[in-house]
């Protein structure tokens, strides 16, 4: 693994945030694998995948994307995957992702990939994956965590040409694990100003920093084919899931609605999608459950 030592450069924020990324406004392009440094600090690991990843890609291809806007108003076409936590306004509960219920196949693919990237993240960042793990695992309850790993949730983009941005939301100084795939398509690169640098993100490839604390965007895709794509999948720690209760009392809290107020307000479309979140959450449990099991006997 290339080392490549770097200081971050100052930039004026007002003149990148929430425009079109451009290869323009770096000066270099990485396309082999590399670990970078900043003050004698790991902050941006590149690399390709050699692994098969046929199951994770035949995931990402084969299931329902949403067109929308994420957080600060970036439109997106994307799907999350894993466990959400309570949303005012939306839902008053932690409860699982659609796709979990929509797709259980692919959504148990997705989610639980993480497992094979995530020796990257801890060989190369040891220090911050070890802090990571120690306030994930004091603060989150082990059935909102995606299996045996400090993430909670994530999400896949389609064909997304985000604009400069960072991220939020998530634990603070803890990294997110991105997987890219790419097919039939030219640029989609990652384009970081403050480190004057773009990545290539080649087709199976892993991208691990800090999107909260470093501005990046996804400059303009170009297709070469008819089919050609672009997804990426991303896996982080929403700080918010440390509210969410066991399992039991979510689903608890789904059934039974707090206040005669809030019973006045709700229609009954509103209490049947109550009652629907509460019984397909508690199937999701039954579901792991099951899968486990399986594995257990296989073993």
């Amino acid at each position: 693994m290339k080392r490549l030592d770097l200081q971050f450069k100052e930039i004026d924020i007002a003149k990148f945030k929430k425009r079109t990324a451009l290869l323009s406004d770096v000066k270099n392009m990485i396309k082999d694998d590399v670990i970078i440094y900043v003050d004698n600090q790991p902050v941006l690991l590149y690399k390709n995948i050699k692994e098969n990843t046929d199951d994770l890609r035949w995931a990402v291809k084969n299931i329902d994307y949403v067109e929308g806007k994420r957080t600060r108003g970036l439109k997106s076409t994307s799907a999350i995957f894993g466990y959400s936590p309570r949303i005012a306004m939306r839902h008053d509960y932690c409860t699982i992702t659609s796709m979990a219920e929509k797709h259980p196949k692919q959504h148990h693919i997705i989610s639980n990939y993480i497992r094979r990237v995530i020796q990257y993240y801890e060989q190369y960042f040891p220090e911050i994956f070890e802090q990571h793990k120690d306030i994930v695992y004091e603060k989150v309850l082990d059935e909102w965590k995606i299996g045996n790993t400090p993430f909670t949730s994530g999400i896949v983009n389609k064909n997304n040409q985000l604009k400069y941005h960072f991220d939020t939301g998530n634990f603070k100084g803890v990294l997110s694990n991105m997987v890219v795939f790419k097919k039939g398509t030219s640029g989609g690169h990652l384009v970081i100003p403050s480190l004057d640098l773009a990545l290539e993100v080649s087709d199976n490839s892993l991208t691990i920093f800090n999107g909260q604390d470093i501005l990046h965007g996804v400059s303009p895709i170009e297709y070469d084919t008819e089919t050609g794509y672009r997804y990426s999948v991303v896996y982080y720690s929403l700080e918010q899931m440390w509210k969410c209760e066991p399992l039991g009392d979510e689903i608890d809290r789904i059934r039974n609605v707090k206040t005669q107020r809030e019973i006045n307000r709700l229609d009954q479309d509103h209490l049947n999608k109550l009652s629907k979140s509460a019984d397909s959450l508690s199937k999701f449990v039954e579901n792991e459950k099951k899968i486990k099991k399986e594995k257990n006997n296989i073993k």
